[in-house]
């Protein structure tokens, strides 16, 4: 009789690396494991690679089918409902109990970098369809791009994103109190105690406001209920200005500068307000989770709407994170 152990599936490491960056990558939740540049390594990890297949707070993993959360688990497509697994408070989160952030992939060579693709039949976790689903990871000289891409063979909804936690200082002891963060956005999604996008806030005279760059030291230092709501941090979508959403934030010890774009409309910044939890420091590193707005979010005003797809629509997405040395 195999012990349990032998029966687990192995966790592989794979590297791209050029003269700028150096990316490790798990065939497990088609994860970002590292990320070095100027010789530090700017995302939190395990050192612990058995760790991840836990991996509670989704240390640099694919997230889906959807990002974030979604209302008591429901899922209207036209005039059918479907019933999503519950796994956060009876609702769903980051795609229910043993999404595609915590299965393993497959893996190949593409030109500058590596293909992860994964499966999900229809009902899987409560979401309809059949889909394919691929992550592209490309470095090309300073940036690493990523690639969404998926297929389904009848009407579904997808909302896919990367959960890095980065830490420009290189130092996961560090908090992030010092990184100066700049977002080209007018308008913030409110969240209620459940972290449930609810309410469009205009950034104009909010603490959240980051159209021009400034410390996040100064928002921590300041008061507001929607903070409050986020223990105290940022857990919030941003919907960006243009076409092109765009962001940067850098350290200044460190000389790291790291800009975001994207063709999604939106961004969940988290301030990683509970990675105490699992053993990490409070506020020691910040995610970009680019995305639509979690739970179908509707806003006409500013025209925010979910996007679905179908058997003739494929999802395409991308994210570029660009690093610079700025000392």
């Amino acid at each position: 009789m195999l012990d349990m152990e032998e029966k687990l599936e192995e966790i592989k490491v794979y590297t791209l690396k050029n003269k700028f960056l150096k990316v490790e990558l798990l065939n497990l939740g088609a994860n970002i494991k590292k990320i070095e540049f100027k010789d530090k390594n700017i995302v939190l990890g395990y050192e612990d690679i058995e760790k991840y297949r836990e991996n509670p707070a989704y240390l640099g993993a694919v997230i889906g089918r959807t990002a974030g959360r979604i209302k008591d688990g429901i899922l209207k497509l036209d005039d059918t409902e479907y019933q999503l697994d519950e796994n956060n408070n009876g609702n769903t989160l980051h795609g229910g109990k043993n999404s595609i952030s915590h299965r393993f992939w497959n893996v190949e060579n593409i030109e500058n970098g590596l293909c992860f693709s994964i499966k999900s039949c229809h009902l899987d976790n409560g979401y309809p369809a059949n889909i394919e689903i691929k992550v592209s990871y490309i470095l090309n000289d300073n940036e690493l791009l990523i690639k969404y891409f998926a297929t389904t063979d009848s009407l579904t909804y997808l909302n896919l994103t990367n959960h890095s936690y980065f830490n420009l200082s290189g130092n996961p002891d560090n908090t992030i109190y010092e990184d100066i963060l700049k977002i080209d956005s007018n308008y913030l999604i409110g969240i209620n105690e459940n972290s449930i996008p609810c309410e469009t806030i205009n950034l104009d005279n909010s603490i959240f406001n980051f159209k021009e760059a400034k410390k996040l030291e100064e928002f921590f230092k300041a008061d507001d209920e929607q903070k409050t709501i986020a223990n105290n941090g940022i857990d919030h979508p941003y919907i960006f200005n243009g076409e092109v959403g765009k962001l940067e934030i850098k350290n200044l010890e460190s000389g790291i500068k790291m800009s975001v774009e994207t063709n999604n409309p939106a961004v969940v910044i988290y301030t990683a307000n509970y990675l105490q939890d699992i053993g990490f420091k409070k506020h020691s590193a910040i995610c970009f989770e680019t995305q639509e707005v979690p739970n179908l979010y509707r806003d006409k005003n500013i025209n925010v709407y979910p996007t679905f797809i179908d058997e003739n629509t494929n999802y395409e997405k991308y994210t570029k994170f660009i690093f610079e040395n700025i000392n």
